[in-house]
């Protein structure tokens, strides 16, 4: 018989179908769960809760954390009392956190007490990477606090599918189009999404069957940023006028370049040795002359895997990053970039360095493979 259409098949299915295959639910210890108290983070709590229910996994139990960012006023601190609430009904131990992601975190927590999470927006950072950068790094605070090794956030496969099209639009090659992983280090914290490969039409389904309410944030009725452009006018035209299976398109896409990039990935974790002239705790220097003799996409991969391995986990680099560093293979010394997350990268003689200047600030991690 052939595979079922993803359409008719539940969120319990599916995500259990992906937590098996990619064993993202941890046996032991405690899993924290982000929840933002919109319908995904709903939805992945409470199946998340009945998984625990069933099966045992994780044997220390879930734990809820929430980031509040103050952005829409009385409406973010309504969002937080409503999760803390659905934690306290459900049982289960409550973690948030009130950040401002230009300035640095601030301000109290509901349930288990303030912390402080990182606020200082890095060179070249937008807006929404700061935002970004303060939620995980409250988040990985949270984890650290209760000794969760990862993190479970609410992606779907609507979210996947915006984020093929965001970094085909944003340029970010091979990699960014193969989407998220389902578990990946991020921000130095494990990150698992169990909902990945569902539709958000089964989530509703899944919230309606199970009773569930929910918050709505009025920010994505607006077509004000980035992803709600796509989420809202985009992906709909296309949906309307060109192809009405739009979303399966680009999910089944991003499995090819998955594939491809893993490819890849591997043949430069191979080079990689034969290309490191030297190696210091946040810095690396790289064999500019030895590069070189690789065809110019296997630089590309080489570039990502020693920032890999540098940074602790795989960056989100465009097009423009990339560039950048293969300009600096042919240039003179003291030529430089500034990279995602603060890293530079500069020519030194033979060599192309990359450093990590707040080293020793940052949290320690083993590097992530994906």
């Amino acid at each position: 018989a052939g595979r079922p259409n993803p359409r008719d098949e539940t969120l319990e299915l599916l995500s259990e179908r992906l937590i098996t295959d990619h064993d993202l639910i941890p046996r032991e210890g405690t899993l924290l769960v982000a929840v933002s108290g919109g319908p995904d983070s709903i939805a992945l709590l409470d199946f998340l809760a009945q998984f625990r229910e069933r099966t045992g996994h994780p044997n220390g139990g879930i734990a809820v954390g929430h980031v509040n960012h103050g952005l829409r006023g009385e409406e973010s601190d309504a969002d937080a009392a409503f999760v803390e609430a659905v934690a306290g009904r459900m049982g289960l131990r409550h973690l948030s956190v009130r950040v401002e992601p230009r300035r640095g975190a601030g301000g109290e927590s509901a349930g288990a007490g303030g912390t402080r999470a990182p606020g200082a927006r890095a060179r070249g950072e937008s807006p929404e990477q700061a935002a970004r950068t303060a939620r995980y790094g409250a988040l990985r605070e949270m984890a650290e606090r209760i000794g969760a090794d990862r993190m479970a956030v609410a992606h779907t496969a609507d979210d996947q599918a915006e984020t093929v099209l965001l970094r085909l639009f944003r340029g970010s090659g091979l990699t960014g189009l193969k989407g998220m992983a389902p578990d990946r280090r991020v921000h130095g914290i494990r990150v698992v999404r169990p909902l990945l490969t569902t539709p958000r039409e089964q989530v509703l389904e899944y919230l309606k069957r199970r009773g569930l309410e929910y918050r709505v944030d009025s920010t994505n009725l607006s077509a004000d940023a980035r992803r709600n452009l796509i989420r809202l006018e985009i992906l709909p035209r296309i949906k309307n006028a060109v192809n009405p299976a739009i979303r399966e398109t680009l999910l089944r896409e991003a499995a090819l370049f998955a594939e491809a990039d893993g490819y890849l990935a591997e043949a430069a974790e191979k080079a990689l040795p034969a290309i490191i002239r030297t190696r210091d705790p946040g810095k690396i220097a790289l064999d500019a002359g030895g590069m070189l003799r690789y065809p110019q996409f296997l630089r590309k991969y080489l570039f990502r895997r020693a920032l890999q391995e540098l940074n602790g986990e795989i960056l989100d680099l465009s097009t423009a990053h990339i560039e950048a560093l293969l300009s600096l293979l042919t240039s003179h010394t003291g030529r430089s970039a500034h990279i995602a997350m603060g890293i530079r990268a500069r020519r030194e003689r033979e060599t192309v360095v990359l450093e990590l200047p707040d080293f020793e600030s940052r949290p320690t991690a083993p590097p992530s493979k994906g």
